[in-house]
């Protein structure tokens, strides 16, 4: 979650103009990154200047004020000299976290700038891709894991060239694709990928990353005439996305909706709050919002567009943050069906701020409750319906979760 509503946003930026040392990140640009001769006295004096501002930021902003129990202040201070004399980004970034982790907030973090600006590229969709998604599975009994093809995005490299879901990748160049290092630079360059098949048949597929258009969201209907609306973060044109299929929707109605939240890690608060009033004719409590400053309630009021038909929810345990609040509410209201995996049980609300080494700063500005009381920090939000794909079901490229929520949202048709 980015942002906790416009309340809570105008008195932070009320603050920010005070007296707040570092900006806040522009989610729509890369970050300029700065490069320093390692151990320099400019690289020192980076780290002093990047340390102090860190420390200030989360005193103004973590949202318990008692700083989860510790004397934030007194053990950041007792840490700085030696955090300040790292000779280099790697070693500086991993002390600051150190003096971060003393918080116990997974939220609060420090990103250093190259990693930060790669990060960047890839949501941007400023970095080449090859065009897949993945799933990766943990074999139970030997512990091994295993990358296969999960979804193939037309137009792309994969896609042209033939990989199919369900495929598992063997190796890229020679080697295992959890160790290969290519995935920040890949212009101008053919890959070799080696493939298998359900069938033990081996594909050999040459690769070269292009750069594709952000991809909002996909919209299908199945043989029933459900609706499957898949969408992978919660920001304003993910929302306009979304009315506009829910208005297409209105003059071809289909028999349900379902809304495939498989690894939407979450977004901006505004744009869930509007999202979830597309499924609601009366303005509904989301949930609580708890900062430095207080508690006050989130809203969603109906949106652009209304979808009052069937509704279900497919997630997983990497569904994280306004997903959670998302499906929480849908379950809470009463309002349709959540299929899937407990979800990630990540719910702090994080706000990101541009550090001025090209860095980024996380810090937990909120904790959120929904709107009955429920923490999902840590626990996640339940299914309705229990559903795990099975090592043979991804690698026969067959999606149970998918089918149990186009089915669970037929029965709710049924039953209207």
């Amino acid at each position: 979650m980015r942002g906790a509503g416009v309340l809570l946003m105008a008195t932070v930026i009320g603050l920010a103009g005070a007296c707040h040392p570092l900006p806040y990140e522009n989610p729509d640009s890369l970050p300029a990154v700065v490069s320093l001769p390692d151990g320099s006295p400019e690289r020192l004096a980076m780290n002093a200047r990047v340390y102090d501002a860190v420390v200030r930021t989360v005193e103004l902003t973590f949202y318990d004020g008692t700083f989860n129990g510790v004397d934030f202040r007194a053990e950041a201070a007792v840490r700085r000299a030696n955090a300040v004399a790292q000779p280099d980004e790697a070693k500086f970034y991993e002390a600051l976290n150190g003096t971060l982790n003393l918080l116990e907030d997974g939220h609060t973090r420090a990103v250093r700038p190259t990693d930060n600006l790669l990060n960047k590229r890839w949501r941007l969709q400023a970095s080449p891709t090859f065009g897949f998604a993945e799933n990766v599975v943990r074999s139970r009994s030997t512990g091994e894991v295993q990358t296969f093809i999960g979804r193939v995005r037309e137009g792309g490299a994969a896609h042209d060239a033939g990989v199919r879901p369900g495929w598992r990748i063997l190796s890229v160049d020679g080697r295992s694709w959890d160790a290969w290092d290519g995935r920040g630079d890949r212009d101008g360059k053919a890959y070799e990928f080696r493939f298998d098949d359900a069938a033990g048949r081996l594909h050999t597929r040459s690769l070269e990353a292009r750069l594709m258009p952000r991809e909002l969201g996909t919209a299908t209907r199945t043989a029933d005439g459900v609706l499957v609306l898949r969408f992978m973060s919660f920001d304003a044109p993910t929302a306009d996305w979304l009315e506009t299929r829910l208005a297409e929707a209105q003059t071809d109605r289909p028999r349900a909706v379902v809304l495939d939240i498989r690894g939407n890690g979450g977004g901006e608060t505004r744009a869930g709050a509007r999202i979830i009033g597309s499924f609601f004719s009366e303005p509904v409590v989301i949930g609580y919002v708890r900062t430095i400053f207080g508690q006050h309630p989130d809203k969603a009021r109906p949106g652009r567009v209304i979808w009052d038909g069937p509704l279900t929810i497919v997630q997983s345990s990497l569904s994280a943050s306004m997903s959670e609040v998302l499906s929480a509410t849908i379950q809470e209201q009463g309002r349709g069906r959540v299929v899937g995996q407990t979800s990630g049980g990540r719910v702090v609300d994080t706000v990101a701020f541009a550090l001025p080494d090209g860095g980024q700063l996380l810090v937990g500005e909120s904790e959120f409750r929904t709107a009955r009381g429920a923490v999902l920090e840590g626990r996640g939000v339940t299914p309705d319906i229990v559903v795990v794909p099975t090592y043979d079901d991804l690698r026969h490229g067959r999606d149970p979760m998918l089918d149990a929520a186009v089915r669970a949202a037929l029965d709710i048709s049924a039953n209207r």
